[in-house]
Order: C-alpha cells, then structure tokens, then sequence
C-alpha cells in the first residue's frame, strides 16, 4: 500500500518551485507527484492560466503554495500580472496585497 504524503512529512514552502520556459509552466515537485502552473510571456506581462494541482495532494494546500511562489516569482522579475483562470483571479481577490502585481487596469 503507498503511503499518502502529510503536510507532517513534506514542507512545502522549502521545496523549490522550477520555471520550464520550454514548456511554459511553473512546477513544484511534492513527491512523487508534479502540481504545475502554466503561463505565456509578452514582454513585461505574464498570463497566468490553468493551475494543476494532483488530487493526492490538494488537501496539503499545494495550489496556495504554488500561488505564492509564482506571485514571488512575478514580483521579482518585475513583471505586470494578467490572471486569465477564475480560480487564480479568485486566489487574487482572497490576496489582495498580490493585486499590486496586476497590469493597470486589469479587473478581477
């Protein structure tokens, strides 16, 4: 029988979260299993869409984490955030200091 990953045995805000430019997407192993934030650049802007979190892992609140890297990743590389996924637009609305990162003029 496999052994479900706890919060107990993972922490994730130590894991780190690696940019595939190739593939254009933001990934944080956890284990076995891969939770993936895809994204397009232009520019100064990023698009941040589909956020993919595996099932067996969702409940460790994964999907924040990888939120929160990305938005410290946007943030240090200076670059102006355009949401284009609701449950992104809906972390932002929750988060509303990440707002800040948003391009002007952009509605959440």
């Amino acid at each position: 029988m496999a052994r479900k990953a706890t919060t107990d045995t993972i922490d994730l805000q130590s894991l780190p979260l690696v940019d595939e430019p190739d593939s254009r997407q933001f990934i944080l192993r956890v284990g076995e299993y891969r939770a993936r934030m895809e994204y397009e650049r232009d520019g100064d802007r990023i698009f941040l869409g589909t956020l993919d979190v595996p099932r067996p892992v969702v409940e460790m609140g994964v999907g924040d984490v990888v939120m929160e890297k990305t938005l410290m990743w946007v943030e240090e590389n200076r670059l102006k955030l355009i949401p284009t996924a609701p449950a992104i637009k809906a972390y932002l609305r929750k988060n509303a200091s990440w707002q800040r990162l948003l391009l002007k003029g952009v509605q959440l």
